[in-house]
C-alpha cells in the first residue's frame, strides 16, 4: 500500500487516529463526493485525520475483466485532494482480495490506517469473495469502540447512480446526461502527428489516441472543450476512424478542432472534456461536404458554450 500526504504529495505513514472513506470511487460522481465531504467533516468534528482508501485500478474479476475506467488514478487523486482530505491510501486489489473480512479490517483498517471510523456506500463489499457488507463493517468497528456511516444511494431518473451506469451512458454517447452527476468525462492524452489535412481545410486539428483502459465514448462527433494550461477553448471532437479521409478501422482515434486556437501542440498532453454528442460519424461524399459540416459543428459548439 502507498499512503500519500495530500498536502505535500509525499509518501508517509499514518500515526494519528483516522476517519476512512472506503471505495473504488471510479468517476468520483456526486455519491462519491458526498462521502469525501462527510469524511472531511467527520474527521474535523472528532479531531482526527481524514483518509480515502482506494485501489490503483478497478478491481478485476471474471465478471468484470473488461471494465474500463472513467478516471485515471491521477485524476481520482486530484478530485479527492480538492475535498480537503488529509491522506490517500492506494492499494492493489491483488494485495487484499484473499483476505477474510476480519483480516481486512485488522490488517488494513486498524493496523495500517489507524481507523476509528469509516464511511462507505450502501453497496460496499469487502473481504475474500466480497463476503462482507457495511453491516459487518459496523459490527467490527463497534467491537473497538468505533463507528461506521453508511451513505445512502443517489437516484438518477429512477436508477441508482453508479459508476457502472455512468460508463454505460458515456459508451452510448449520452455524455450530456452525466454532467449533473460527475465532472465532464475527459481524456488526457499526448498530441500525435497526423496527416495535417485539417489544417489544409482551414480547420487545424489535434490527433490523440484514447489511453488504454479508459472508457470509450460512442463513435461520433462531440461538443468538447480543451484545457491548454490555464486557458480553456471550445472545441469539437470526432471519436472514430475518420471514414471520409482514412477509413482505418483498426483502432479508435480522437481528432479535435480547437476553436480560436492555432498554436503547435505536437508532443504536449491536452485534456479534452466531453459535453454533448452531436451526431454519428459520417462518410461524406466529398472533402467539401466534410468541410461544410465541420463549420456547422463549430458554430453549434460556440453557441452551446454561450
Amino acid at each position: 500500500m502507498e499512503i500519500y500526504d495530500l498536502k505535500t504529495m509525499q509518501r508517509c505513514e499514518i500515526d494519528e487516529p483516522c476517519v476512512v472513506a472506503l471505495g473504488t470511487f471510479d468517476g468520483c460522481h456526486i455519491g462519491h463526493m458526498s462521502i469525501f465531504t462527510e469524511t472531511f467533516y467527520s474527521a474535523k468534528r472528532n479531531k482526527m485525520k481524514s483518509v480515502v482508501y482506494t485501489f490503483d485500478s478497478i478491481p478485476k474479476s471474471h465478471k468484470n475483466s473488461e471494465v474500463r475506467a472513467l478516471t485515471t488514478l491521477n485524476e481520482k487523486i486530484k478530485i479527492i485532494k480538492k475535498h480537503g482530505i488529509d491522506y490517500v491510501a492506494i492499494d492493489k486489489f491483488e494485495n487484499v482480495r484473499n483476505l477474510s473480512p476480519k483480516e481486512f479490517f485488522d490488517n488494513i483498517l486498524v493496523n495500517t490506517l489507524n481507523a476509528k471510523m469509516a464511511l462507505c456506500g450502501f453497496n460496499y463489499r469487502f473481504g475474500n469473495g466480497a463476503l462482507a457488507d457495511p453491516n459487518d463493517l459496523a459490527r467490527f468497528f463497534e467491537n473497538i469502540g468505533g463507528s461506521v456511516k453508511i451513505c445512502d444511494k443517489v437516484m438518477l431518473e429512477n436508477e441508482v447512480l453508479s459508476s457502472t451506469l455512468v460508463r454505460s451512458l458515456i459508451e452510448n454517447g449520452e455524455v450530456e446526461k452525466t454532467l449533473n452527476y460527475i465532472a465532464p468525462y475527459s481524456i488526457f492524452a499526448r498530441v500525435e502527428y497526423g496527416k495535417a489535412l485539417g489544417r489544409r481545410l482551414g480547420f487545424p486539428t489535434i490527433n490523440q489516441k484514447i489511453p488504454d483502459g479508459k472508457v470509450l465514448p460512442k463513435r461520433g462527433v462531440y461538443i468538447t472543450e480543451c484545457e491548454l494550461g490555464e486557458d480553456v477553448y471550445p472545441s469539437i471532437t470526432n471519436v472514430g476512424v475518420r471514414p471520409t479521409t482514412d477509413g482505418d478501422y483498426s483502432e479508435l482515434n480522437m481528432e479535435t478542432y480547437i476553436i480560436g486556437y492555432d498554436g503547435n501542440l505536437y508532443g504536449s498532453c491536452v485534456r479534452v472534456n466531453f459535453y454533448k454528442y452531436l451526431r454519428g460519424e459520417i462518410k461524406f461524399d466529398s472533402i467539401d461536404a466534410l468541410t461544410e459540416q465541420i463549420s456547422k459543428d463549430a458554430t453549434e459548439a460556440k453557441a452551446y458554450f454561450k
